[in-house]
Order: C-alpha cells, then sequence, then structure tokens
C-alpha cells in the first residue's frame, strides 16, 4: 500500500497523549458556487484531523496496534486461497480482506468528520463478519427461513450465483439460523447484532443522521463535510472502541476460517 503523505505528521500528533485545549474550527463558508464545492470536495480536512489527533491519540494509538496485527494476518489468508484454489476460498479470502479494509476506511471516515459515513463502512464490516463464515462452510445453510421448510443452500454458491437471499444485510439474521450447526459462538452473534443494529442508525435518514450533521452545543449551526465538534467527543471516543473490540477478535476468526480454507474443496468444484 502507497504512503498517503499524512504519516509524519500523525505521528508527530499523536506522540502526545496530553490533549491540548480545544481550538475553533476555521470560518465555515457556503457552498453556492461550483468552485467552493470542488475545493470542499478535495479538501483534505486538515483541522478535523488534527483535533482528533490531539484529543484521541491513546486510542487511536491503540486502535493502530491491533489494526496492524490484522493486517499481518493477510499473507496467511492469501496463501491459504492460492493453495486452496477454490472459488469458495477466493470469496473467504476476499471477503476476511473486505472487513480489515472496511475498518481502516471507516476510521479514516471517522477522522475526516464524516461520522455518518464512517458508521455506514462499519456496518458492512460488521456484516462481513458474518458473509466470511457463512462462506466457509461446505455444508448447506439456512439461507431464508418459511413456516414449515426453510430454504438450504450452500452459501458460497449462491453468493456467487448473486442470489439476493446473500445480500449482506441478511447475513448476521442468517449466521444466527446456523450458529449452532456452523459451531458459532451464540454470545459471538448477538454482539453482532447488536453492532449492526447500532449501525443501522447510521445508515439510515433519521434524527440520529440530523444530530451527526449538527453543531451539538450550538443551536442552528450545521456542518456539510467533515467536522469535529467537541460535545461529540465521547461519542467519537466510544466509536474508536468499537473498531478497536472488533479488531480483538479478529485474529482468532481468521485462523479458524485459514483452516477452513485449507479444507478439500466442497461438492461441485474440481
Amino acid at each position: 500500500m502507497a504512503d498517503g503523505g499524512y504519516d509524519d505528521q500523525i505521528t508527530l500528533g499523536l506522540e502526545n497523549h496530553a490533549p491540548r485545549p480545544f481550538r475553533m474550527p476555521p470560518p465555515i463558508n457556503n457552498l453556492e458556487t461550483p468552485e467552493k464545492v470542488l475545493r470542499e470536495i478535495f479538501d483534505e480536512d486538515r483541522w478535523v484531523k488534527d483535533e482528533f489527533a490531539n484529543h484521541l491519540a491513546a486510542d487511536l494509538t491503540q486502535l493502530a496496534e491491533v489494526l496492524a496485527a490484522c493486517f499481518r494476518q493477510v499473507p496467511n489468508i492469501n496463501e491459504a486461497a492460492n493453495r486452496a484454489a477454490t472459488k469458495q476460498a477466493a470469496l473467504v479470502a476476499a471477503f476476511l480482506f473486505g472487513i480489515l479494509d472496511d475498518l481502516l476506511v471507516s476510521t479514516k471516515l471517522l477522522v475526516s468528520g464524516k461520522l455518518l459515513a464512517s458508521g455506514n463502512v462499519m456496518r458492512q464490516a460488521i456484516e462481513g463478519v458474518a458473509v466470511s463464515i457463512l462462506c466457509s462452510a461446505d455444508e448447506l445453510v439456512v439461507i431464508k427461513k418459511h413456516k414449515n421448510n426453510p430454504t438450504l443452500a450452500r452459501y458460497w454458491e449462491r453468493v456467487e450465483a448473486d442470489d439476493a437471499r446473500t445480500r449482506g444485510h441478511h447475513a448476521i439474521d442468517q449466521l444466527s439460523w446456523n450458529a449452532v450447526a456452523l459451531r458459532v459462538n451464540l454470545d459471538s452473534v448477538t454482539r453482532l447484532q447488536r453492532s449492526k443494529a447500532h449501525y443501522n442508525t447510521f445508515s439510515h435518514a433519521g434524527p440520529f443522521a440530523i444530530a451527526g450533521r449538527v453543531a451539538l452545543g450550538e443551536p442552528g449551526l450545521a456542518f456539510a463535510g467533515g467536522h469535529f465538534d467537541p460535545a461529540k467527543l465521547q461519542a467519537y471516543q466510544m466509536e474508536i472502541r468499537e473498531r478497536i473490540g472488533l479488531c480483538r477478535i479478529l485474529p482468532q476468526l481468521i485462523e479458524q476460517l485459514v483452516s477452513a480454507l485449507k479444507r478439500p474443496a466442497a461438492r461441485g468444484e474440481a
């Protein structure tokens, strides 16, 4: 991965974990001309990132450590998938890497002040956990529940066929239906369900979406684009810690799924 040119400055910003006083954001410009809109689109949100680095250094450093530990497993994922040389293995590997990329991107959005967008990508990461587990299964799993006759299918085959029943927003429910058969810890499934419910509020229009765009301590002030709101500091910290928690369970999950990739090819493959 290429360096983005921000590494040295971020390192310097995170060295001192004692936060400086909050600084006022720069003047808010209107976006009433194409030139100003383009300027906003390409803006680096430096002032926002500086505030995150200033006030959340310890949490961001901890997140960097645990996320780096997850990325160190990417070569093992790729090696296992290449050795298996099956479509199933390729799908599992792709979804596992997608989880890590989503975690990184969601954090980049968060520290750029895009709280709602960062939560939307986090929901995708959480769904990716369920999808990767379901794809690793060789056995038939329940993909749709009916009263007396559930629909069974080999999940990865249905994903490859672009079956609408394997869309990501169904995956956590599907994992809960198959948790016992797939030997997945039920408490872990419950945590995924809670996390998805939390991030649903980031992903749909509603009161939370309004709150994510306004200054909580200054009535009538709304932001377009990235911002840092001191009144949301605790929420920012909770978001970073949510990512840390997911990163801590991923290495064990990756190890288990890498082992699954080493099984003989699933039915229907050479």
